[in-house]
């Protein structure tokens, strides 16, 4: 996960056209959580995945943004891989997120389905808990939670808007 300075910068200066050019692409974007009650997340993130508190958000002041982009080097070019281990293609290492805790599974149209695994900790799709192995039709604005993790699921543009107006 990353911090969002380079995206609010590059917003700061150029025009939603330049920016939706230089960020084109998919992201996964954590707001800061109203009231959210902040656990420090741990710097030790070992081999068993830890079960959360829902209601407790590790980065609950923290904006963060994740590039859906898969990794040159991973099998499975139709599917991206969301989890805490080192190799998937989102990594979101923090203990209550599983080794692979879920994929997007792009479809031939170029959509993208969020096809839950067998987490040790929910994932949600718009604030409903999936089951596991199940899958859900994913659009920009949908919202999309591992464990207490929440974001939305954003393009370039989308991105843009919630920069300028929030940020």
């Amino acid at each position: 996960m990353e911090t969002l300075e380079k995206y609010r910068a590059a917003a700061a200066k150029a025009t939603r056209a330049e920016f939706v050019e230089e960020f084109a692409g998919l992201y996964l974007l954590k707001r800061p959580t109203k009231g959210g009650e902040v656990q420090q997340p741990s710097t030790k993130i070992g081999f068993a995945t830890t079960l959360a508190q829902i209601g407790i958000d590790p980065l609950a002041s923290e904006w963060r943004i994740v590039p859906v982009r898969k990794r040159p080097d991973n099998p499975f070019p139709e599917r991206l891989s969301i989890g805490r281990a080192t190799n998937c293609d989102l990594v979101l290492r923090l203990p209550f997120v599983s080794k692979v805790q879920a994929h997007f599974v792009q479809q031939p149209d170029g959509s993208f389905v969020l096809r839950n695994k067998e987490p040790s900790n929910p994932t949600f799709h718009n604030h409903r808990k999936l089951e596991p192995n199940a899958s859900r039709p994913l659009t920009v604005g949908d919202m999309v939670g591992f464990g207490p993790l929440v974001f939305e699921f954003v393009d370039a543009a989308r991105l843009y808007d919630v920069l300028k107006r929030e940020t």
